[in-house]
């Protein structure tokens, strides 16, 4: 028993040392180049942003800006799940289907994403936009992983179904769906992150407020360096904190299951 608390303790023990060891490297290599530098106009120190970052949450509308970008992560995100699991059983299930999406994907993958976001700048509003272009990004990756999951569908329990005429809804929740819900998790932990910086990189371009990267492009365009990196901060620390809300979410599924 006190070895198995002293695994336990080694364990939580590593779990956070590690995080801080390469928070402090990234810190220090960061002073180091503030330093040789020597100009805080074009680097700052580190505890100068952070000094800002700490007080960010003064500013006015900030949790709106927050609340505004994670509402358009989310939504991109659900509508990309939504569609590329649809389309992967269609895939699976006819392989006309399969053909013709294989292209499809390949070029959404392979798109540049600064340019799909001028591309929609064109004929879009910018909120919208933002949210098309997580869309876009999402997508391929989730259908991908969807579409590989399924390989490993039980066919044996497919073909019974089929044998006994169970209902179309049945199949897909307990044959196609069963066969994703190990990789759910795991495709959303990666894909939401993703979805999340590339909309805050869409309302940076875009301008969109409120917004995260609205107070990107507003600290870009003032030239406030310090301003800049504290929300460049913050917008590292959402991506860290959505990864974390997933991961948890694993966590008490799994218990649950």
């Amino acid at each position: 028993m006190i070895k198995k608390h002293s695994k336990t303790f080694k364990h939580i023990a590593l779990t956070i040392l590690y995080p801080i060891l390469a928070l402090a490297i990234v810190l220090s290599v960061w002073a180091i180049a503030s330093a040789v530098k020597n100009n805080p106009l074009v680097l700052p120190m580190p505890s100068v942003v952070l000094d800002r970052f700490f007080v960010l949450y003064n500013e006015k509308r900030f949790w709106i800006s927050i609340g505004m970008t994670l509402y358009r992560t989310t939504l991109a995100f659900l509508v990309s799940f939504v569609f590329a699991y649809i389309l992967a059983v269609l895939a699976d299930m006819f392989a006309p289907v399969k053909k013709t999406l294989s292209p499809i994907v390949s070029i959404l993958r392979a798109a540049p994403t600064v340019a799909v976001i001028y591309i929609f700048y064109a004929f879009m509003s910018n909120k919208s936009m933002t949210i098309v272009v997580g869309f876009l990004i999402a997508f391929p990756i989730m259908y991908a992983n969807f579409e590989s999951a399924l390989q490993g569908k039980d066919s044996n329990l497919l073909k019974m179904s089929n044998v006994y005429h169970v209902r179309k809804t049945s199949i897909l929740l307990n044959v196609y769906f069963l066969s994703v819900a190990d990789y759910i998790f795991d495709t959303a932990r990666s894909t939401l992150s993703l979805t999340l910086k590339v909309v805050i990189a869409a309302e940076i371009l875009t301008s969109v407020v409120p917004s995260v990267g609205g107070k990107i492009q507003v600290a870009y365009s003032s030239f406030e360096v310090e301003y800049l990196l504290a929300w460049t901060i913050l917008a590292i620390v959402l991506s860290f904190v959505v990864e974390l809300f997933v991961f948890t979410l694993k966590k008490l599924c799994i218990r649950w299951k």
